[in-house]
């Protein structure tokens, strides 16, 4: 029989975690239909046909937006991310996925129309975090909106 170092097993046992963790994600990479991808620099996301991105200024983080169908999603990607404690239950569905292989957590009001409908990735690179959000979605921009963020890819290989 052939005996394995430790370092080995230990890499083969971290490989087969990883995979099996990506199987059944909510990440998708292009979703049917007509969606294009819109790039935004460190990450991209997939949206339907007409939404733009919209670089604004910022002071401490790369700050921004995606607009299209009435809706806007205005994003932080910095060191100071709101990390949307605010939004929890009972008011708001509060959900922990993966997307673009990164850690997500995911609030919608349960009353769409009142409240922040945002996704939040505590640890993206270094010390990056990003924010996604639209306030006040109706619900039809509210299910759009959490099928976009589930598009999110980022440019950066280091994955947690």
């Amino acid at each position: 029989m052939l005996r394995q170092a430790p370092q080995l097993t230990y890499l083969v046992i971290l490989l087969v975690a990883e995979n099996l963790s990506m199987v059944g994600c909510s990440s998708v990479s292009s979703p049917a239909g007509d969606w294009l991808k819109v790039e935004a620099g460190a990450f991209s996301l997939y949206a339907p046909l007409g939404w733009e991105f919209h670089k604004r200024l910022g002071i401490d983080s790369y700050v921004g937006e995606f607009t299209g169908n009435g809706v806007v999603l205005a994003f932080d990607f910095g060191r100071y991310s709101n990390p949307l404690e605010e939004y929890h239950e009972p008011a708001y569905v509060v959900a922990h996925e993966v997307v673009g292989g990164y850690g997500a957590k995911i609030v919608s009001p349960k009353v769409p129309g009142h409240g922040v409908t945002g996704i939040y990735f505590a640890k993206v690179s270094g010390s990056e975090k990003l924010c996604l959000y639209g306030q006040d979605l109706t619900d039809t921009q509210q299910e759009l909106a959490l099928r976009i963020f589930r598009t999110i890819q980022f440019k950066t290989s280091r994955r947690r």
